[in-house]
């Protein structure tokens, strides 16, 4: 085996090892353990530069002789004489330092240099491991190896210690980036606007913000491990829960998810989320993002509602106008007819005449109740009854009621409760109320609501009973708050009694509530009455006489674009008051005649082509400013609340068509009787 093999064997297994590149063994040459000391030692000074050698037999190790050892030996007074012809096995070194090839370089260096006094200089032997010598590696080696080991850990150590360092600096700089990431996440986490809330796929809350918190309504310790699938309806709990399912098994269709899911809370009820989800691979979670929308869809809906209200009002405003001006010559000339029938003793006629009389005066009722659903007027309180207020709103009601099936009982004390108030918004509380009960009844064994009304003291006791399932105790302190409602998100705004309250208010009256749960509800309102002594007396609205003399100068234009209508008033005039009558279809032909003609009254329809009636009132005040006194409007339209308050602050009267003839002879009368005016001036 050369050197080159012994000291890979012997340096093999070391984890470092020296960067040397002579040999680690010194030499391989050996003695025989029968060779005579003589000779050996004659070796020494000759042929071997080393200071040891090793004795074996058929090449296993004896031992070790060394160069001073013999020399001492023989040097001795009679010592060549006494051991020169010994063999050299009888004089090896006590004891000496072998190894077997393989032996880690550590632990030779480790037993070597641990040896005290002489034995700390010998050589040590290497053998293979059937104890064949294979050869020496010198103290010397040794000890420089020893050196160079410690210099090589020593720049091993500097190198770990700087590069320790470096990792220590980029430790420190990621550990303060970290801390700056943390900070950051965590303002961003607790400041954000949205709910944000870490789920495990069970549907429990492991971490959240104070959003959160906020927006479900708990504290600080129901906030982790709160049950938000619990919160999801039943309908819906399936759906959420495979959302989360599907975030867990990694489905690549689900990396972020945007859904709409109601949580029913137990402060604030049922509201309507916005969830976005998604999966975070590092913690094993679902991160969902919480949005309020409960609000916001009120908002969309309502306006969406609106939009549709300006267009149905825009429709039936145009078709309550078209029909008003084709019920106005109806019910006008059935009054001339019945008049006249009357006079000439024609009973049968007569008779005919009051049924076409009665039919476009309900006609007229109908087109007003839709009105009155679109176009809401102004507050126009005015004696009315309760008790046909009640009537006139459940048949606006009776499909809805009849299509639940519901027995609508009426209960008064009177035949008549006469009190001041807005009719148009009573019977909007009273279809609130109505269409509330129907669906509170629906799926009651008993579907029944009274209308009651009597009088207690100096008010009137209105009274509406449901046989419905009833509120709840808790839902009854805030049943009249804005944007509440027990109904879900989906059905109803929230806005209906809060509405009524407000509009039973504003009448000085009040409404209570009292409701047992699945018995049913009942609202208590209470309004101010009216003394049957304190209801002035209203004329009746009867043409008045007239002098020849005041008819005679009575000159009349009629302005409107329906021939029918202008008809029926010409004639109307001519014949009750004797009047003048000039017609024309519209404002600029109406100038026409006014700037050759003078008038002592002018009748005009508000909607026309070419010039509408508010053009030619301004061309009026402009030119002839005498005349506005003597200046009515007649119109089929039933107004937006832009054009009743437009009407209103003009200060000049108007004429709802279809209107009773006898209506538009006591304005015109009370008009031509004011003082003539010059009215060119």
């Amino acid at each position: 085996m050369d050197t080159d093999s012994m000291n890979h064997v012997v340096l093999q297994g070391e984890e470092f090892s020296p960067s040397h590149s002579d040999s680690l063994i010194e030499h391989s040459l050996c003695v025989d353990a029968g060779e005579l000391v003589e000779n050996v030692y004659q070796s020494f000074q000759y042929k071997y530069d080393q200071e040891f050698v090793a004795v074996v037999d058929q090449g296993k190790l004896l031992g070790l002789v060394g160069r001073g050892h013999l020399g001492f030996l023989l040097g001795s007074r009679y010592g060549f004489g006494l051991y020169a012809r010994h063999a050299v096995a009888l004089h090896m070194i006590e004891s000496h330092s072998s190894f077997c090839e393989g032996t880690p370089l550590l632990e030779i260096l480790k037993v070597a240099l641990s040896r005290d006094n002489a034995t700390f200089y010998n050589d040590v032997i290497i053998t293979d491991r059937q104890d064949i010598y294979v050869g020496l590696v010198s103290m010397k080696k040794l000890v420089r190896l020893q050196s160079q080991l410690i210099h090589e850990q020593f720049q091993l150590a500097e190198t770990q210690r700087r590069s320790l360092e470096i990792k220590n600096s980029q430790l420190f700089q990621s550990v303060h980036e970290l801390k700056q990431s943390q900070g950051k996440l965590g303002i961003l986490f607790e400041n954000s606007a949205l709910g944000v809330a870490l789920l495990n796929a069970r549907g429990e809350i492991e971490s959240c913000n104070s959003r959160t918190q906020s927006l479900l309504g708990i504290t600080t310790d129901h906030g982790h491990h709160l049950d938000l699938a619990s919160l999801v309806p039943l309908r819906m709990r399936r759906d959420f829960l495979d959302q989360l399912h599907r975030h867990e098994s990694g489905a690549h269709d689900c990396v972020n998810l945007q859904s709409e899911f109601i949580l029913e809370l137990p402060v604030h009820g049922p509201r309507l989320f916005r969830m976005f989800s998604s999966w975070i691979n590092e913690t094993g979670q679902i991160c969902v993002l919480l949005d309020d929308i409960t609000e916001q869809r009120l908002l969309e809906r309502r306006v969406a509602q609106e939009e549709r209200s300006i267009l149905l009002e825009s429709l039936a405003g145009g078709i309550a106008h078209e029909i008003n001006n084709k019920l106005s010559p109806i019910l006008g000339y059935t009054e001339l007819l019945l008049e006249r029938t009357t006079a000439a003793g024609m009973t049968d006629l007569g008779d005919y005449c009051k049924i076409i009389r009665d039919c476009a005066t309900e006609s007229s009722k109908i087109i007003g109740q839709l009105l009155q659903l679109t176009r809401p007027p102004n507050s126009e309180k005015s004696i009315c009854d309760l008790c046909e207020i009640s009537h006139a709103a459940v048949a606006i009601v009776k499909f809805q009621l009849r299509k639940v099936d519901v027995e609508v009982i009426f209960d008064f004390a009177e035949s008549k409760l006469s009190l001041i108030a807005d009719p148009s918004q009573l019977k909007q509380v009273l279809i609130n109320l109505l269409i509330n009960a129907s669906h509170a009844v629906e799926k009651s064994p008993v579907r029944q609501i009274r209308i009651s009304a009597r009088i207690v003291a100096d008010s009137l006791l209105w009274t509406i009973t449901d046989t419905g399932h009833g509120i709840r105790p808790e839902h009854l302190r805030r049943i009249f708050d804005p944007f509440f409602s027990t109904k879900g998100p989906s059905t109803g705004t929230g806005l209906g009694l809060s509405v009524c309250l407000s509009i039973i208010e504003q009448h000085k009256g009040s409404i209570d509530i009292k409701s047992e749960v699945n018995l049913g509800t009942q609202f208590l309102i209470t309004l101010p009455r009216v003394e049957a002594k304190d209801i002035p007396t209203i004329l009746q609205e009867t043409a008045p006489a007239y002098s020849d003399n005041l008819a005679l100068r009575s000159r009349v234009l009629v302005v409107d674009d329906e021939e029918f209508i202008t008809s029926l008033i010409h004639e109307t005039l001519r014949t009750e008051l004797r009047c003048h009558v000039e017609r024309a279809s519209n404002g600029l032909k109406a100038i026409e005649l006014l700037q050759t003609t003078d008038f002592d009254l002018i009748i005009s329809d508000v909607r026309m082509a070419g010039m509408d009636g508010f053009a030619l009132l301004d061309w009026v005040q402009a030119n002839l400013p005498a005349l506005l006194p003597h200046f009515f409007f007649i119109t089929g339209d039933a107004g937006s609340a832009d054009l009743n308050q437009k009407l209103e602050t003009l200060g000049v009267e108007v004429l709802r068509k279809p209107f009773k003839m006898a209506r538009l002879l006591t304005i015109s009368a009370r008009l031509l009787r004011r003082p003539p005016e010059d009215k060119r001036t």
